[in-house]
């Protein structure tokens, strides 16, 4: 049990300095560094599950660590004879995770849908009421957020993270962590690095080139530990250019903490160590879930005989007692409980999912939906009476109560519409017995004035353990809207993915297409908001939507071979990729439709320094909406290889029906910047440079030039 502590003891002597909350950090740090036996030291290197170990002589307090992102995830401990062994295989641990019990908290939504708000203040909001939730549940540690760059529209981890451009994950990983960290809740970033894939995990080399590492790979863990002053970092499972990723050490020491200058500790994701000495010397700092090969046992003969410094072990617990007496673990109460899932806390998850759901397509303004346009609504398919809430896998929140698409629908409606539904095909997983399903939804879409078609992925098709098996929707989903198309001309396809579908064989025959990602517990209202226009879409989408998998950058480099996968395509992830080679997006890096229309003009760019970029935006609609503005940089002339153009910034905006604004930004040397390889450094060249701004990578609206001289 936690107490607040004083600065005397319970027998009336002074307690020692590192009891005292008055001075400095490292003050207390380094005194009960010196009062640590060896022993005492190795012990907490290693976890007992979700915990670090404590130490009851001189009262530290165990660590205690709550899976992320999407909320806080409380598992319950399992019968003693079912819990999975500490250092096992990743899966093994991972199907513990899954079957044990879950405690309901706030499921927020997933990590591709924060990233589709484009709102970093938004974001940081998120974040402390995640971590509000964390300090009424007792919960020290988020092991969340995870920042992984979107490289292969397979990945099933690809619904935790931000995206696929690393200024969006920097901007949305800095806000998050801000807000975690605001609560006294250490956050985590995760994971370290380049664990794009879940397809061999725990055994893939990823073959990535330096330069493409801090351009693409890094940056959002940069911005973690720079900008954000996060606290921990989870090494991935994977290994990095031929080395584990929590035995690297041009990855955990040179980068992470010389480069970068990180203060905090090195957590290992759960069973990813494989060894001693190389692991210890690395930079890691403890073993989870249990220890395996950081134990007393092991290293106490390597201390001993020199393969280990104890200067490198004291460097461990520096850093553990930095972020554990930073944060106040040491001295604050424990919690004494309290409610979860509270009304502000599920008007937070409400609003993130609101503000996530992107508008692809909306010909002929179909939504929003209207009584004088319609009087009947058929709501069809697998995702509409089914709160899908998230991914799968350690990410996955138990929420005390989910809104489905029709629940939220029926709730909006009232007596205004006449609701029908029908489940129309059964998703992968979840086999219906219903003979007539098609049928059934093609007659109700028949008699409906509207059609509104909920399709997509599950927890089952979507999750931590392993990478998704086709781009194409599962089990009949295509056939359905292309049958429900064919029945009622105003037909809506509503997705619920985290990544990327294909959606050549429908897409040109539906009027209106909106993706709602795993939108959290309040998916189901968000949903109704947008569709019957009491919230105007405004979500941007992080990743492009390719039209083919030939179209990706990872074709022909994805899933690998003889345990390795090679990065052949280097920089040219993403939109970047889609611009590079020509080649057409179904829907791109940034695009997102409103009930509005916005006007950009008057473009000024100052070339500083540093560059200050202005413009006036004006909505010419009749509705209030909010546009996200993009600005993209371009070097004309580089003498290294560069994409044709990378954002630097964004600003979400929120106008009145006619109102104008003018929305300026501030580009420093970074945004012109690129890493030279050979300086070990990021270089601005002299030259021509193109400022574009625009509605998203492939709407640019207004473009200047300027000339660095730096």
């Amino acid at each position: 049990m936690r107490l607040v502590v004083n600065s005397c003891s319970q027998d009336g002597s002074e307690s020692p300095p590192y009891k005292n909350p008055t001075l400095n950090v490292e003050q207390r740090v380094e005194d009960l560094l010196g009062r640590m036996t060896l022993e005492e030291k190795v012990e907490m290197l290693t976890g007992t599950g979700f915990e670090s170990k404590p130490n009851a002589r001189l009262a530290i307090p165990p660590i205690r660590m709550s899976d992320g992102p999407q909320g806080v995830r409380i598992q319950l401990p399992r019968p003693r004879g079912n819990r999975p062994g500490g250092g096992g295989g990743s899966l093994s641990w991972l199907t513990g995770i899954v079957n044990s019990p879950v405690v309901p908290t706030t499921a927020f939504p997933a990590g591709v849908a924060l990233a589709a708000t484009w709102d970093p203040d938004l974001i940081e909001r998120v974040g402390k009421t995640i971590g509000e939730e964390a300090r009424t549940l007792n919960k020290d540690m988020m092991l969340a957020p995870c920042v992984n760059i979107q490289r292969t529209p397979f990945g099933g981890r690809d619904f935790e993270s931000f995206g696929e451009d690393p200024y969006l994950a920097s901007r949305m990983a800095v806000a998050y962590i801000k807000g975690v960290q605001s609560q006294g809740v250490i956050a985590t970033v995760k994971h370290f690095a380049a664990n794009n894939q879940e397809f061999e995990r725990d055994s893939i080399n990823a073959k990535i080139d330096e330069r493409v590492l801090h351009e693409i790979y890094f940056p959002a863990f940069r911005a973690a530990v720079q900008e954000a002053g996060v606290w921990s970092v989870m090494s991935a499972y994977n290994k990095l250019n031929g080395l584990w990723c929590s035995e690297n050490p041009p990855l955990l020491m040179d980068v992470l903490k010389n480069q970068w200058g990180f203060k905090g500790f090195v957590v290992s994701d759960w069973g990813a160590v494989h060894t001693t000495i190389e692991t210890a010397n690395a930079g890691l700092d403890i073993e989870m879930p249990r220890g395996k090969f950081l134990t007393q046992e092991l290293l106490k003969p390597a201390i001993a005989d020199g393969r280990v410094k104890e200067a490198v072990i004291d460097d461990k617990i520096r850093r553990m007692l930095r972020a554990m007496f930073s944060v106040g673990i040491f001295d604050r109460p424990e919690s004494n409980g309290g409610p979860v899932d509270t009304p502000a806390q599920r008007a937070v998850a409400r609003e993130a999912a609101t503000e996530s759901i992107v508008l692809l397509k909306n010909d002929g303004s179909l939504l929003p939906l209207a009584p004088h346009k319609i009087r009947s609504i058929a709501v069809i398919g697998p995702n509409a009476a089914v709160a899908r809430v998230g991914g799968g896998g350690s990410a996955m929140v138990r929420p005390v109560y989910a809104v489905s698409p029709l629940d939220g629908i029926r709730l909006r409606a009232g007596t205004t519409f006449k609701i029908g539904y029908a489940l129309g095909c059964a998703i992968e997983g979840e086999e219906s017995t219903e003979t007539n399903l098609i049928e059934n939804a093609i007659s109700l879409a028949a008699t409906s004035d509207v059609a509104l078609v909920f399709v997509g992925d599950s927890s089952k098709i979507e999750s931590e353990g392993f990478d998704r098996k086709s781009l194409e929707l599962s089990a009949g989903q295509n056939e359905l809207i292309e049958a429900i198309a064919k029945t009622n001309k105003n037909t809506v396809v509503v997705l619920t993915v985290g990544a990327p579908v294909l959606m050549g064989g429908w897409i040109d025959q539906v009027p209106a297409v909106a993706n709602a990602w795993f939108g959290g517990e309040e998916a189901g209202n968000a949903i109704a908001d947008v569709l019957f226009g009491d919230a105007n879409p405004s979500g941007k989408s992080p990743i492009t939507f390719l039209k083919e998998w030939k179209d990706s950058p990872a074709f022909g480099h994805y899933p690998g071979e003889s345990g390795a996968v090679d990065y052949h395509e280097g920089l040219y992830v993403g939109y970047r990729h889609f611009d590079k080679r020509n080649v057409e997006p179904q829907f791109s890096f940034g695009h997102g439709l409103s009930y509005t229309t916005f006007d950009y003009d008057n473009l000024k760019v100052d070339p500083g320094p540093p560059v200050q970029v202005s413009l006036a935006v004006r909505n010419r609609g009749a509705r209030a909406g909010a546009e996200v503005v993009q600005v993209y940089v371009h070097d004309v002339k580089p003498s290294v290889d560069r994409p044709v153009k990378e954002l630097k910034a964004f600003r979400r905006v929120r106008l009145r029906p006619g109102a104008t604004y003018t929305v300026s930004f501030t580009l420093d040397k970074s945004a012109f910047a690129f890493y030279d390889v050979a300086k070990k450094d990021w270089v601005v060249e002299p030259g021509k440079f193109e400022v574009l701004v625009g509605a998203s990578s492939r709407d640019i609206r207004l473009k200047t030039t300027l000339e660095m001289n730096p």
